[in-house]
């Protein structure tokens, strides 16, 4: 009868054992899932308690904050994150117990723009702790100050010249057109602006057609050197004017597989710039460096250069370095961006290198 009983009792405890080992098993394959899935996002999480000692942090965040694991846990916030503006909303979820959104500029450790959504964690009806969720929204944020230069320079661009127009066919509506002398003079200043509105929106296709990725590159092997020549021989009358003299020395047997038509445009902006933005009497020398993976092609100038703090922005779209001469030359300030869109279709890259005052080296490179 006792061994019955404590027979019984051995089975029921063993079931037990089994019950607990299953719920241990499944608690840690839920928490396995959780960390997993912490691990993965790609926003930074962190979770602090009341107070504001580290709780855990995700690999991503790890990587904002340039820290550790093991360096963080346990650890007051603002010792591991010295950030006043989260450490500030992280202290407002703690004292409202309310779900917090900002939208933070932080300088250290990168100058980036983040969303952080704070939220209450509640133990038995109290705040017990804050987690954090930090989403990096930088990119989109330029991107949105992209599209609004985008718009106002479009807008400015276009709006001049169609202001000239319009002021000058108002005047020959008004008696002008009787005195010849002037009408053709007049005539002659519409004719030009409406040739840079035709040039703005040409390049503006062409953009538009190669940022949308759509294009298909038609690559065949060809002599750079030769398509070179073709190149400068469109702009001997204008280097003739200024005195430019346009040295290439490109080897002949130099080729590259690339699409034609897309490298002669290249070739047409970049030596285009350095002719229109050289001094009287300068130069313009083109060459070529050989690597195991790539062609380099340079065009250098004998013109005033570019400041230092105009070179991070030289192939952005509409960007000048001297606005009004740019204009005055004839200039959409598209033509850099072109270039580099073309390049990046080829894999390859385009830089520039520039002392004000000494010109400027464009350089781009093509897959071997």
């Amino acid at each position: 009868m006792f061994n019955s009983g404590l027979k019984k009792k051995n089975i029921e405890l063993n079931s037990a054992l089994e019950l607990l080992k299953e719920r241990i098993s499944v608690l840690e394959n839920e928490n396995n899932r959780a960390h997993a899935i912490l691990d993965s996002m790609v926003e930074g999480v962190i979770a602090v308690d009341k107070d504001t000692r580290v709780l855990s942090l995700n690999p991503t965040a790890e990587k904002i904050f340039n820290t550790t694991r093991e360096n963080a846990l346990a650890r007051i916030f603002l010792e591991v994150f010295p950030n006043n503006d989260i450490a500030e909303v992280i202290a407002l979820v703690l004292n409202k117990g309310k779900f917090v959104s900002r939208e933070l500029s932080l300088v250290w450790p990168v100058q980036r723009v983040f969303q952080v959504n704070a939220s209450p964690i509640f133990e038995s009806g109290a705040v017990n702790g804050c987690l954090l969720v930090i989403h990096d929204i930088t990119e989109i944020r330029r991107l949105e100050t992209m599209r609004r230069d985008f718009v106002a320079n479009v807008s400015h661009e276009l709006k001049t010249p169609l202001t000239s127009i319009k002021g000058f066919v108002e005047t020959l509506l008004e008696g002008a057109l009787d005195d010849k002398e002037n009408s053709v003079t007049f005539l002659k200043i519409i004719n030009n602006h409406a040739e840079r509105l035709n040039t703005l929106i040409n390049d503006l296709l062409d953009l538009s057609h190669i940022e949308s990725k759509e294009i298909i590159l038609k690559k065949d092997k060809f002599a750079l050197s030769s398509l070179v020549d073709e190149v400068i021989l469109g702009f001997r009358s204008q280097a003739k004017k200024k005195g430019v003299e346009i040295k290439t020395e490109l080897p002949h047997a130099l080729e590259v597989i690339a699409d034609r038509s897309k490298i002669e445009q290249v070739l047409t902006n970049l030596i285009n710039n350095a002719v229109k933005y050289n001094k009287e009497k300068g130069s313009v020398r083109i060459y070529s460096e050989q690597f195991p993976d790539k062609t380099k092609i340079i065009i250098e100038d004998s013109g005033s250069g570019i400041p230092p703090k105009d070179i991070p922005r030289i192939f952005e779209r509409f960007y000048r370095v001297d606005k009004a001469r740019s204009r005055e030359l004839g200039g959409t300030g598209l033509g850099l961006s072109i270039v580099k869109h073309i390049i990046e279709l080829h894999s390859g890259f385009v830089g520039v290198e520039s002392t004000e005052g000494l010109g400027s080296k464009f350089w781009f490179t093509i897959p071997r």
